[in-house]
């Protein structure tokens, strides 16, 4: 099944949260927001809106998640993983329990605190957030 991730971002920042690992045993940090989906189609869009919708309790955005890039998972069974940012002018549009802003650095610092999911996509989400940052804000 194909996978929707939805990456924050804020200031050159990305947001993150305890999750479970891939190994169900321990917390590790990633993105808040993650869907399967049954199918993925060329309105890919509107499905991650739809993911998006589902935690619009700990947003106070009407963004719209970005398509970033689309890969292969190892994690997930090597299932299509749709990477989507979400854009926020201000910190304070998330709130999700434990969650917080990070740097890209930080993901390339400290590996072992992150998913892999999350390692994989660090370096790309760092660009992104910055791009926003420096042409949106």
């Amino acid at each position: 099944m194909p996978i929707i991730r939805i990456a924050p971002v804020c200031k050159g920042k990305i947001y993150v949260v305890p999750r479970t690992s891939e190994n169900g045993k321990e917390l590790r940090m990633d993105i808040p927001m993650e869907e399967s989906v049954e199918y993925v189609s060329t309105k890919s869009d509107k499905t991650a809106q739809k993911v998006k919708e589902k935690y619009q309790a700990h947003l106070k955005t009407s963004m719209t998640p970005r398509f970033s890039v689309q890969y292969k998972s190892p994690s997930h069974h090597g299932s299509t993983t749709y990477l989507y940012i979400l854009p926020l002018k201000q910190e304070d549009e998330i709130q999700f329990h434990e969650g917080r802003f990070i740097s890209a650095e930080d993901i390339n610092k400290h590996p072992k605190q992150y998913t892999s999911n999350l390692q994989t996509e660090g370096e790309l989400l760092g660009m992104a957030a910055e791009l926003w940052n420096d042409f949106y804000l």
